[in-house]
């Protein structure tokens, strides 16, 4: 497990000693899992943090991306259709969201 950094431009992962800074851009969502917060990328491949989504969402929110479930932060620029019947979100690269009924009001305005 490495050390991570939410800088203006990217988070910087350090793991094994190696520095390595995925874009903003590139993050399609983070999805949150226990005390683990899961950063999934637009190349198809993820990367784990050990910080909770709560540690990043302020960063984030501030950055244009969206929480619409207790365990979920989506880039709203990967949003490739919404489902506003069963409450889902389709994002890039497959991934699907399920959006939380307080939060559905973010997306339909």
């Amino acid at each position: 497990m490495g050390m991570e950094k939410l800088t203006q431009t990217g988070l910087l992962m350090i793991d094994k000693k190696r520095r390595k800074v995925v874009s903003i851009q590139q993050i399609v969502m983070l999805k949150g899992c226990s005390n683990y917060t899961y950063f999934y990328l637009k190349n198809g491949k993820y990367r784990m943090s050990s910080h909770t989504l709560k540690y990043y969402e302020t960063e984030l929110v501030t950055k244009g991306f969206l929480r619409v479930h207790r365990g979920s932060i989506i880039n709203p620029d990967c949003i490739v259709r919404y489902d506003v019947k069963n409450a889902h979100l389709l994002l890039q690269n497959g991934y699907e969201v399920e959006v939380s009924r307080r939060k559905k009001k973010l997306l339909v305005s």
